[in-house]
C-alpha cells in the first residue's frame, strides 16, 4: 500500500498538469491596452481678439457650430480697399477688350488729316495771293519811307534857316529810321514768301503726318494681346486678394470640424490669440478605440475587420470592437502593461474601434482585449 502513494501521487501530478496544459490551450488570449479619444485641436490662422466665448468646457457641440469669435479690427476696411482694386482692373481690362469708340477713332483719323493737309500745303508752297499781298504791303512799306525822308530831308534844311527847333529834325530823323526798318522787315517776307517753304520744314511736317497716321491705326487697332494678358493677371491678382481676405474674415470665428465634445476651453473676452496658435481642444467621444499589444507569436490570430470584445478594468460589460489597423512595424511593450519577462518580447500594436461606449469608457482608462484561439 505504502508503495502504491508515490505511484498514485505521479499519476494525480500528472493529470493535473495534462489538465493545465489542455485549460492553456482552450483559454482565450488576452492582450491589455489603453483606451484613446480621438483630440482635435483647433484655432484660427488670423488671430485677434476675442470677442465672444460661445462654449464651456463638457459641453458637446454640432458640427460648424461656433465656438469662439474674434474682432474683426480692420479687416473689413482692408476688403473694402480690396474690392475696389478689384473694380479698377475689370474697368481697365473691359476698356481694353472693348477697345477705342468711334468717337476717338473719329478723331485720331481727323488729327491724321490735319496733318497730312499741312504737308501737302508746306510741299505746295506760298500762294500766288499771298505773294501779291506782301509785295502791295512792301510798295506801301516803301512810300511811307520815301516820304519819311522828304520830311527829313525838308526839317534839316529848316533847322539850318533858324525855323524850326532841333527837336522836330530829331523826330523827323526817327521816323525816317523806324519807316526803313518796316520796308526791310517786309522785303524780307516777300523774299521768303517767294523762296517757298524750307526743306526742313517739309520733313517736320512728313514727320507729323507719319506719327498721326500710326496713333490712328493704334486706335483703330485697339489693345495688343500682352497688354490684356497683364490686365486679365491684375484683375485675377485683385480677385484673389479679395479671396484671401474672405478666408481672414471666416477664420474670425472658431467652428467645430464635427460633432465633438469641448475637452479645454480657457479664454476669455478681450484675450489675445496669436494665429495658428490653439483655441480650444476637442473631443470625438463617440469615436473610441482601444491601442492592444500583442506579442509577434500571436499576431496570426487576429486580422483587420475581425470582431473583438473590450473589457475596461473595473467593469464586467464587454464592449464590441473591431480591429481597424495593425502595424506594419514592430515594437517593444510599454513597461506599464507588460511583465518584465515579456518587456524583452516584440509586440505589434494593434488600434481596435470601439463602437459604443460613450459615457462609459474614457481616454486613459486599462482595457483588455479577448480573442478566442
Amino acid at each position: 500500500m505504502k508503495r502504491a502513494i508515490p505511484v498514485l501521487l505521479l499519476l494525480a501530478i500528472g493529470g493535473a498538469y495534462i489538465a493545465y496544459k489542455r485549460y492553456l490551450s482552450h483559454r482565450a488570449f488576452e492582450w491589455a491596452g489603453t483606451v484613446e479619444v480621438r483630440a482635435v485641436t483647433v484655432g484660427s490662422r488670423t488671430g485677434g481678439r476675442v470677442e465672444q466665448v460661445l462654449v464651456r468646457e463638457g459641453e458637446r457641440v454640432a458640427a460648424n457650430a461656433p465656438l469662439v469669435v474674434l474682432e474683426a479690427g480692420d479687416l473689413g476696411a482692408q476688403r473694402a480697399i480690396a474690392e475696389a482694386q478689384l473694380a479698377q482692373a475689370q474697368a481697365a481690362l473691359d476698356k481694353l477688350t472693348k477697345g477705342a469708340r468711334p468717337e476717338e477713332i473719329l478723331q485720331a483719323q481727323a488729327r491724321a488729316d490735319q496733318a497730312s493737309a499741312a504737308l501737302a500745303e508746306s510741299r505746295r508752297g506760298s500762294r500766288v495771293e499771298e505773294v501779291a499781298a506782301a509785295e502791295a504791303r512792301l510798295a506801301q512799306a516803301q512810300a511811307t519811307l520815301d516820304k519819311a525822308q522828304l520830311d527829313a530831308e525838308r526839317a534839316r534844311k529848316l533847322l539850318d534857316a533858324a525855323a524850326i527847333p532841333a527837336a522836330e529834325v530829331e523826330l523827323a530823323e526817327t521816323n525816317l529810321k523806324t519807316t526803313a526798318a518796316l520796308r526791310d522787315a517786309q522785303r524780307k517776307v516777300v523774299e521768303q514768301l517767294q523762296a517757298g517753304t524750307r526743306i526742313e520744314e517739309k520733313q517736320q511736317a512728313a514727320a507729323r503726318v507719319a506719327e498721326a497716321d500710326a496713333a490712328a491705326k493704334l486706335v483703330i487697332a485697339g489693345a495688343r494681346v500682352e497688354d490684356l494678358r497683364a490686365a486679365a493677371a491684375q484683375v485675377e491678382a485683385a480677385k484673389a486678394r479679395v479671396d484671401q481676405l474672405d478666408v481672414m474674415v471666416r477664420e474670425l470665428t472658431v467652428r467645430a470640424p464635427a460633432a465633438m465634445r469641448v475637452e479645454a476651453l480657457d479664454l476669455r473676452p478681450g484675450d489675445i490669440v496669436a494665429p495658428n496658435a490653439a483655441v480650444a481642444t476637442l473631443l470625438e467621444d463617440d469615436q473610441l478605440y482601444v491601442r492592444i499589444y500583442v506579442p509577434e507569436t500571436q499576431l496570426g490570430h487576429v486580422h483587420v475587420g475581425d470582431a473583438v470584445p473590450i473589457t475596461a478594468d473595473g467593469g464586467d460589460r464587454a464592449f464590441p470592437g473591431k480591429v481597424e489597423q495593425i502595424n506594419a512595424r514592430g515594437e517593444y511593450s510599454p513597461r506599464n502593461l507588460q511583465t518584465a519577462d515579456q518587456r524583452a518580447d516584440q509586440v505589434f500594436a494593434i488600434r481596435v474601434a470601439i463602437g459604443d461606449g460613450r459615457g462609459e469608457l474614457h481616454a486613459g482608462m486599462a482595457a483588455k482585449a479577448e480573442v478566442a484561439r
